[in-house]
């Protein structure tokens, strides 16, 4: 059974696991954090499966799971679903920008009481129970979950994202770059994905070049991405980034697929066009692994 959220005496809240991913990967949540069920006068251990892995896919992501089902309290609605009804559809929400203290290390330190944490956790439940709320994400990875898993679904036209002050669908919001009129979308901030090769820069950083290009008059255009080395070194998930860009490095020869949340960009008086896309938040960038074609062959865009 997957579990969305859990508490964690470590960092003293309930957290999605998308959060304890991203604290794992910013060296803020050790990998045997303990995890405590936040249902209802319940304190039932949980693991975050996946934690450790800088891979994501349909099949690789990370979630809560129970040891047993019987460790849950009888009055626990998340393994029970007792008194619950069925929550409404929300829309999900990318947020732009991360709260100052997204990465705050931990208040107090952890316990080392293995009783401790689940004692504190069925004390401050009693009154809360579970309470249905819209998923934040921070990192586009996230979204692009979310984007793959409606993809299958087929229902990217009615699943909606708040992004840039704006609601939108899942399919208006992510596009593929193959040919479309570079000239019409200089202004479209969008998920703009494609295939892409990756290489290291000698300054310690990354450049991407998208294999498939925008049209510009009559020449193709293939985009770019630079990553600089200072923009990673400042980046808290960095260790993550870098694990995943250096594996598709040596194990993919640098083949990749990029979404970018960006709006492309041409500079007017240039001798030759090119086109850019500049991230200067890394959250706004994803670069997965050739193996994501085949789901994306698979699935459909639309219902």
């Amino acid at each position: 059974m997957s579990i969305e959220e859990a508490f964690t005496a470590h960092h003293d809240e309930r957290l999605t696991a998308e959060r304890a991913y991203e604290l794992h990967w910013a060296d803020l949540l050790p990998a045997d954090a303990r995890f405590t069920c936040v249902g209802t006068g319940c304190g039932a251990p949980l693991i975050c499966a996946c934690l450790d892995k800088p891979e994501q896919n349909l099949r690789i992501r990370p979630y809560f799971r129970s040891y047993r089902l019987e460790d849950h309290a009888a009055s626990c609605e998340v393994a029970h679903g007792r008194g619950e009804s069925k929550p409404d559809k929300r829309a999900d929400v990318f947020e732009a920008e991360r709260p100052a203290d997204h990465f705050r290390a931990p208040s107090t330190p952890a316990t080392t009481d293995p009783a401790a944490a689940p004692a504190r956790r069925v004390a401050s439940a009693g009154t809360s129970g579970l309470k249905p709320r819209a998923s934040h994400y921070y990192r586009l990875s996230s979204l692009v979950q979310k984007f793959l898993e409606h993809r299958r679904d087929k229902d990217l036209d009615t699943a909606t994202v708040e992004i840039g002050g704006e609601t939108v669908t899942y399919d208006a919001l992510f596009r593929n770059i193959f040919r479309q009129k570079a000239a019409d979308h200089l202004g479209t901030r969008a998920v703009w994905w494609g295939t892409a090769s990756l290489r290291a820069t000698k300054e310690g950083g990354y450049y991407l070049r998208f294999s498939r290009p925008f049209r510009h008059d009559d020449i193709e255009l293939r985009p770019t991405i630079t990553l600089t080395a200072k923009d990673i070194d400042a980046y808290p998930v960095r260790r993550l980034l870098r694990a995943r860009l250096d594996k598709l490095i040596a194990e993919a020869d640098g083949y990749c697929v990029v979404f970018v949340w960006a709006k492309p960009w041409m500079p007017k008086d240039a001798e030759k066009p090119f086109v850019r896309f500049y991230v200067n938040n890394l959250d706004h960038i994803d670069v997965r692994g050739p193996e994501i074609l085949e789901e994306l062959k698979n699935t459909s865009r639309r219902a």
